[in-house]
């Protein structure tokens, strides 16, 4: 009865000190301490199977380092729950295999009192494998989780480039539009500017003023000085538009306050001759005039690619009486932007696609499919807002929502 009592105790205390912790050698150090006391073990040593190498490795020891040498690392041969007398040492070993790992102990017992230990520890041997195998799956999933973090900041930081790629494509290609609104913006200023170089050339060539009258001297001053005037107004026409292109292509990362309408008034000054140009009417509707804190020159962008992505539209359909609306309101806490277009619609199997990258329509015309993707990612991503698009009865419409805020 006295060594049932005692074996149950053992059992006891050796069962309390499984599972005392996730991290596996931690949890095996102490139970082998405690085990290696309740049995008389003159050491303990744990092997880990290492699945890549396919060896096995020391986890922990418990006992004194110079039994170490006389281990001798679990192979095929052993079987489980074995007992192996070295003549050598004098000891025995007990060999436990744990999944794919092994607990070696080492006595200096008789055979019976170690069939008594191994008998002992068979008994709770399932509880011992449970634990050892939540340790490992805890380290498992913390493995996972910071292999997912790096693939997930990897993945972050190649859609970074990749956005940044993609908006360097969708700059280059709106510097091409871009010169061709220059060309439209310069053309009547560089003609007037000729007209009046050519006039001045004209009555200077064929002696119309008459030069030996105060009359005709005053009549030369007047007509030199009103032609001046004139090609100087053109000249700032022409230095003002510079400007213009200069700052939207800055590099300008600071916020500013600013209305919506002063951002829609910029636009027009890039876009308006060319719409003009080509017969179309802008309409633009106030309705909200408090200032947002934004990025200015970036939704400036947005709404230059909505503008011209109508030009085009209504060029390639020959639209006639072309008109865009323009439209700044109100809504909850957003400020809006509608632009609207007469040009009839996006078709519906194409409007769930067109902020997706590299889709466009106009591969005729070397279309990069980049405009509305760089403009909802910078709307939504760099303003936090929102671009919606639909269509209405007579055409496209799009929808630029901001929000209201405090200066900060």
């Amino acid at each position: 009865m006295q060594q049932l009592n005692e074996q149950l105790l053992i059992t006891f205390e050796c069962v309390s000190a499984i599972g005392t912790s996730l991290q596996l050698k931690e949890m095996m150090e102490h139970f082998l301490k405690v085990f290696s006391r309740k049995t008389g073990a003159l050491a303990a040593i744990y092997w880990e199977h290492d699945k890549h190498s396919k060896q096995y490795r020391q986890l922990c020891l418990q006992g004194k380092k110079a039994y170490q040498e006389i281990f001798i690392a679990p192979h095929a041969l052993i079987k489980n729950e074995s007992i192996h007398y070295d003549a050598k040492s004098g000891k025995s070993f007990l060999y436990i295999k744990l999944g794919d790992d092994w607990i070696v102990f080492i006595f200096q017992a008789s055979k019976s009192e170690i069939e008594l230990i191994k008998a002992i520890i068979i008994s709770f041997q399932s509880k011992l494998e449970n634990a050892v195998r939540a340790c490992k799956n805890h380290l498992e999933l913390i493995e996972i989780n910071q292999t997912l973090e790096r693939r997930v900041e990897e993945e972050v930081k190649k859609n970074r480039e990749k956005d940044q790629h993609i908006l360097q494509q969708s700059r280059l290609a709106q510097m091409g539009e871009m010169i061709s609104m220059i060309a439209h913006q310069w053309r009547q200023p560089l003609g007037s500017i000729s007209a009046v170089s050519a006039s001045i050339k004209l009555k200077t060539t064929l002696n119309r003023f008459d030069y030996s009258t105060p009359e005709g001297q005053e009549e030369s001053k007047r007509f030199i000085s009103e032609a001046m005037s004139k090609i100087e107004s053109y000249v700032q026409f022409l230095t003002h538009t510079i400007d213009d292109f200069r700052n939207f292509f800055k590099p300008n990362k600071q916020k500013e306050s600013v209305t919506l309408t002063q951002l829609v008034n910029r636009t027009l000054e890039i876009i308006g001759k060319a719409l003009e140009i080509n017969g179309i009417t802008v309409k633009v509707e106030t309705h909200a005039t408090r200032e947002i804190f934004t990025y200015a020159n970036e939704v400036t962008q947005v709404i230059l690619n909505i503008l011209k992505n109508s030009e085009d539209v209504i060029k390639e359909r020959e639209i006639h009486h072309a008109h865009i609306a323009i439209t700044i309101g109100k809504e909850e806490k957003w400020q809006t932007i509608s632009i609207e277009d007469n040009a009839g619609g996006i078709p519906k199997h194409i409007l769930p696609h067109i902020f997706e990258p590299y889709f466009s329509t106009k591969s005729e015309k070397n279309g990069t499919g980049l405009g509305l993707y760089m403009s909802k990612t910078i709307i939504e991503e760099h303003c936090n807002g929102e671009i919606l698009a639909s269509n209405t009865p007579t055409g496209a419409k799009f929808t630029i929502k901001l929000k209201e805020g405090s200066l900060i």
